[in-house]
């Protein structure tokens, strides 16, 4: 029966409805709803995904309501107290070149379960980004559980315009970033309606870990005086 189930392709199928799409620390939607829909084909530890953004009123003028479309590869295991992975993500975006990353991650089945990530932008050659993250899920009930989790991240860009410097007058610096750049903060609080349904309200937080970042995220924003977040949603 164990073995019959290893075999067994799996599946898996999400929808966010958030306030806002933050990603590395960059703000990619303001004053808007985004539904982010995920489908997930899974065999033993190999995973196929497709991942879309959608924002019901674009902030740069003429944008698609429709703006991203993302296909992954990854695989993951474990050994012990060690779980890995390795994976690819092709970033279809509108108005943008499209851009590719190769990951690589290591964490520790142990109390927090701390995991470091690291991404390479393979496309253009923009970025390095390093992501530690540590994450703690407490049962409330049979069916509600309180998740609570943290990221730190570190930036190195190989790009001096895709990711610049930037200095306290918000102009770049001619340098490439190279600092820790955002955390995040998040609660979320998973509720199992059935076996195969779960529903998640969530909230996050991501800031600057530097001066620098706050500068570069600042410049990055959607007006260029935001470098903070609070956003949230629900994932059905």
């Amino acid at each position: 029966e164990e073995r019959k189930e290893e075999k067994a392709i799996s599946g898996e199928i999400s929808l966010s409805a958030l306030s806002a799409y933050i990603w590395h620390g960059q703000e990619l939607s303001r004053h808007s709803m985004v539904l982010q829909p995920s489908f997930t084909l899974s065999y033993k530890g190999l995973s196929a995904n497709i991942w879309g953004n959608w924002d019901s009123d674009p902030y740069i003028e003429g944008g698609d309501h429709w703006n991203e479309t993302d296909y992954s590869l990854f695989y993951e295991g474990e050994y012990k107290l060690l779980n890995y992975g390795v994976g690819y993500m092709y970033y279809d975006m509108d108005g943008s070149d499209y851009s590719q990353e190769v990951y690589m991650k290591l964490g520790l089945n142990i109390l927090l379960s701390p995991t470091i990530k690291v991404y390479r932008e393979v496309g253009h050659s923009y970025y390095w980004y390093f992501q530690l993250s540590i994450s703690h899920s407490i049962p409330l009930s049979k069916r509600l559980a309180l998740d609570l989790s943290a990221t730190a991240a570190y930036l190195v860009s190989t790009d001096k315009t895709e990711y610049p410097e930037v200095d306290g007058d918000g102009n770049e610096t001619g340098n490439k970033y190279n600092n820790f750049h955002d955390g995040t903060l998040t609660v979320a609080l998973p509720f199992k309606v059935s076996e195969s349904f779960t529903i998640t309200p969530t909230l996050s937080y991501t800031f600057p870990l530097c001066s620098d970042a706050r500068r570069e995220m600042k410049y990055t924003s959607m007006t260029g005086e935001d470098a903070n977040f609070v956003y949230g949603g629900v994932i059905f």
